[in-house]
């Protein structure tokens, strides 16, 4: 069992639930590869928007909600989850004002509140590497898959070992990092799971997902150099 992180679960849920409050935009906007996930056509990965039309869709750390207008303009119905009863109404709030229809619940990544089988889709847009003390990552794929049905799809992110919120982390072994120097604040002491090349993913993934199709995006945003996976995958049938 690696090293436990120096930040508990509730001193991230204060720190995230005070940014979210801060910023609680009207309007937002969503990720990009999110769109390209469930919008574009790739040599690696094709996809009919049309077919996810009326599939229950989980967000899982949905953040302020910011991929929810895409997936209702998808036609699925949405539910999500986030770390914190405050950052839930906030986002419930703000879909809402925007005549989006979503279900929102307090969960983490290795205990959601939903039944087996549930789910047609997980999105998972820089949310299911955070490791809570006392799991692994291990602990996040089989929830996942938990909640979700046969065939169902999983599309993610995960960090690439370079990106910079890896900057000085400490590694704990089996990819699992305790940060640092995040440059936002929010999530130092914290672990996450990050991968090196694509069979990293594959192996942790397996056998409760197949039909892996991995991209990747290495971007410099004035300074912030953000380097992650981009994953379709689908649960074992």
């Amino acid at each position: 069992m690696a090293d436990q992180p120096n930040n508990p679960p509730a001193a991230i849920d204060g720190t995230y639930g005070a940014f979210y409050q801060k910023r609680n935009p009207v309007h937002v906007y969503p990720v990009e590869f999110v769109v390209r996930a469930f919008l574009g056509n790739y040599p690696r990965h094709k996809t009919d928007a049309a077919s996810y039309r009326g599939k229950r869709v989980l967000d899982l750390g949905c953040g302020d909600g910011r991929n929810m207008p895409l997936l209702h303009n998808l036609g699925m119905e949405i539910h999500g989850t986030e770390i914190s009863q405050e950052i839930c109404d906030l986002t419930a709030a703000r879909m809402q004002n925007l005549g989006i229809s979503a279900t929102l619940e307090v969960g983490r990544n290795h205990a959601l509140p939903y039944p087996d089988g549930h789910f047609d889709v997980v999105l998972a847009c820089h949310a299911c590497y955070y490791i809570d003390p006392g799991t692994r990552f291990s602990d996040n794929v089989n929830e996942i898959a938990r909640v979700m049905r046969g065939g169902g799809s999983l599309i993610f992110s995960a960090p690439i070992g370079t990106t910079y919120v890896l900057r000085g982390a400490k590694d704990l072994g089996d990819g699992h990092m305790e940060i640092a120097d995040d440059p936002y604040g929010l999530r130092n002491g914290y672990v996450l799971k990050k991968f090196d090349n694509e069979a990293e993913i594959e192996a942790a993934l397996r056998p409760a997902f197949t039909h892996f199709e991995i991209g990747s995006c290495r971007n410099d945003f004035w300074g912030i150099e953000e380097h992650v996976w981009t994953v379709a995958c689908r649960k074992a049938i």
